[in-house]
């Protein structure tokens, strides 16, 4: 019989025990109630074979792997059945009883038509067959064990005397097997060591040889190199006046070269503070225009100003005390919350009812100008109409700059510079609004929205120092490892001309070969430049292997998110295996039956109005959503959702 079969046959066995029923349930349900005999259990065990423990093993769903290529695991297979009979579970031992009747079933098929009498009969010859442990446990579970009790206990009794005085019997004959074998190994293991001794003495002979001709060889080499030593000597002593005359000569060299150095570096002084001169001067000039622009615009808006000025300085004031009501509100007692709650409502009406009356005016006043104004006498404006309308855009970091994509398909680039007055990082959202010239050209003003991550960028930071190198080449190299070192681009040498040990910060593209300068710090700046180069944030080499997404830890929950556009937050949400829902909070009420059944809330609070706030947060508080608060940047949001992963997911675990 296959191994396939009887497990089938052990199915059929538990499976159909109701059809069994008057022949084993009532054997089954006493040996349960009674201690189990392991002894006699594990001898049973010893007398099966492979197939039948593998067809065992694998009813009992046994965590054991079958090879043909290794010894069946007796040991292990042991262990798992002795557990399965200590557990307290009826289940389990009645599993394992239907286990032992799959055993001896071919001497209990035919029992139910025969007699005990019968089965005593053929007990020597059966015996001889399937075995003495076989024949004890079939006697065991007899089907004439409930209807003639006595004559079955004295059976059983007998047979267990006649087990006890042939027992040390049966153990005789594995010991001389297990002698003989050990005999054997022990043998095989001596040939072995004297085939592995002879192998080694001839070895050692050929060894012998060898050594008698290198040993000749050697003294040869010994001759030649005493000769050798004489020559090296005179070349020695004809090398040593040359170094000195060599020696002599570059002195001079270098003190020639030290005197144009040092004039040098004092025309590059003259040529830095003429430069810094002309800087600061055209900083200046600029800033005059500019203060010049905005007294300009305040005498233009100074009849308008002062209702808008004291509209401002009421939601300052109104602002404060909405934040002491609210930490009053965190602090009260549940009998004055309501109180508090109705308060700071009246202040957000409030300031609601302020700000659509301050848009009100403007628009208003904005009408009256275009009203009164003479188109004839009307001067060439900086900026035209139609490039007052600003638009939403997402910047992406180069080694060097970047590029902003607006929202209608266009783009711009940003110089390295701008990165660094905006605080620019990879996948910032920033307002642009479009600019004329009067030479015709297109600038874009950028004002920052959510910030982004430069953990995501295509490129490395680093914060190192300029090294010229051999051949008049030029590096970038790595403070925190020289390792770490890059030709500087070509068009960095020609705008910036660093000097050789200049501090600087520079990346370098993902796969890239040359550095590429973000900032270069001057020597003559030494101060500045050092607490400048200190506070920069640390090099991003170190979160290279933070770029690899980690597994999505918040999978179907659901976020729901109140402020900005939806594009800011997908990628984020989606790393996580969650679902967005989002609002920009104009029409909050469109989200709260999502709210309800989401698992964590989050606000952005510098594009979210009150009431979507308030309104939000009560359903929250009703629900036991957690909330939490956006700083202003991607990198803040993936923080939030990985550190409160588990305050998040409790609502599934519930």
């Amino acid at each position: 019989m296959s191994e396939k079969a009887e497990v089938r046959q052990i199915n059929s066995l538990t499976e159909g025990y109701e059809e069994q029923k008057p022949t084993f349930m009532q054997a089954i349900q006493e040996e349960i109630s009674l201690p189990f005999p392991i002894d006699k259990f594990r001898f049973l065990i010893n007398e099966l074979s492979v197939q039948q423990k593998r067809a065992i093993a694998h009813f009992l769903n046994f965590p054991i792997v079958f090879s043909k290529y290794k010894k069946f695991p007796d040991a292990l297979f042991q262990k798992l059945l002795f557990q399965l009979q200590k557990h307290y579970l009826t289940s389990d031992r009645e599993r394992l009883c239907w286990v032992i009747i799959f055993t001896v079933f071919d001497l209990l098929k035919n029992e139910s038509h025969s007699s005990l009498e019968t089965f005593l009969a053929t007990k020597e010859d059966n015996i001889l067959k399937f075995g003495r442990w076989h024949v004890y446990w079939a006697l065991r579970f007899h089907p004439d064990r409930s209807i003639d009790r006595t004559s079955w206990e004295e059976a059983i009794r007998e047979f267990e005397e006649g087990l006890k005085e042939k027992a040390p019997e049966a153990k005789s004959p594995q010991d001389d097997r297990s002698n003989d074998e050990k005999h054997t190994v022990i043998e095989q293991k001596l040939k072995n060591e004297l085939a592995l001794r002879q192998t080694k003495e001839k070895e050692a002979q050929q060894l012998r040889k060898e050594l008698g001709a290198q040993t000749k060889k050697l003294e040869q080499f010994e001759r030649e190199k005493q000769q050798l030593a004489v020559e090296l000597r005179i070349l020695k002593e004809e090398a040593l006046k040359q170094k000195m005359e060599a020696e002599a000569y570059r002195n001079q060299l270098e003190a020639r070269l030290h005197r144009l150095n040092q004039e040098k570096n004092d025309l590059q002084d003259l040529v830095k503070e003429a430069e810094l001169k002309v800087e600061e001067m055209k900083a200046n000039a600029v800033k005059a225009e500019h203060e010049l622009e905005q007294w300009k615009q305040r005498h233009e808006r100074k009849g308008q100003g002062s209702t808008q000025e004291l509209i401002a300085l009421l939601l300052h004031s109104l602002l404060p005390e909405s934040d002491k009501l609210y930490y009053e509100l965190r602090q009260a007692n549940p009998e004055n919350a309501s109180v508090l709650r109705a308060q700071i409502r009246k202040i957000f009406d409030l300031i609601d009812l302020l700000e659509q009356f301050r848009q009100e005016t403007g628009q208003a006043q904005s009408q009256d100008h275009v009203q009164i104004s003479d188109p004839s006498f009307e001067s060439v404006p900086s900026v035209p109409e139609a490039s007052r309308q600003s638009c939403v855009g997402t910047f992406y970091r180069r080694d060097h700059g970047g590029y902003v994509v607006m929202e209608d398909g266009k783009s711009f680039n940003i110089t390295e510079s701008m990165i660094h007055q905006h605080g620019l990082e990879h996948e910032a959202e920033v307002q642009c609004s479009p600019g004329k010239q009067h030479n015709g050209m297109i600038l874009y003003e950028i004002e920052l929205l959510l910030q982004g991550d430069d953990t995501y960028a295509p490129i490395r930071q680093f914060d190192g120092y300029v090294e010229l190198g051999n051949y008049f080449t030029w590096y970038c190299v790595d403070i925190n490892n020289a390792q770490n070192r890059y030709p500087l681009h070509r068009r960095d040498i020609e705008i910036q001309q660093p000097n050789d040990g200049d501090p600087c910060l520079f990346n370098v593209a993902d796969e890239g070969r040359f550095a590429r300068l973000s900032r270069l710090y001057r020597k003559t700046k030494q101060t500045a430049a050092e607490q400048e180069f200190k506070a920069y944030k640390p090099s991003l080499l170190k979160r290279q292997a933070e770029k690899t997404k980690p597994d999505p830890f918040l999978d179907n929950c659901k976020i729901v998110i109140v402020g900005g556009l939806r594009k800011w937050f997908e990628g984020v949400v989606a790393e996580t295996g969650a679902i967005l829902i989002h609002d920009s909070g104009d029409a909050p009420e469109r989200i709260h039956a999502d709210l309800s059944k989401a698992d964590a809330l989050f606000f952005l609070l510098t594009a979210t109005s009150h009431r979507a706030t308030w309104s939000c947060v009560e359903i929250a508080k009703q629900r036991q959503i957690p909330h939490f608060i956006i700083q202003g940047s991607k990198s803040n949001l993936r923080m939030l959702l990985w550190e409160n992963r588990e305050l998040i997911r409790r609502k599934q675990k519930i």
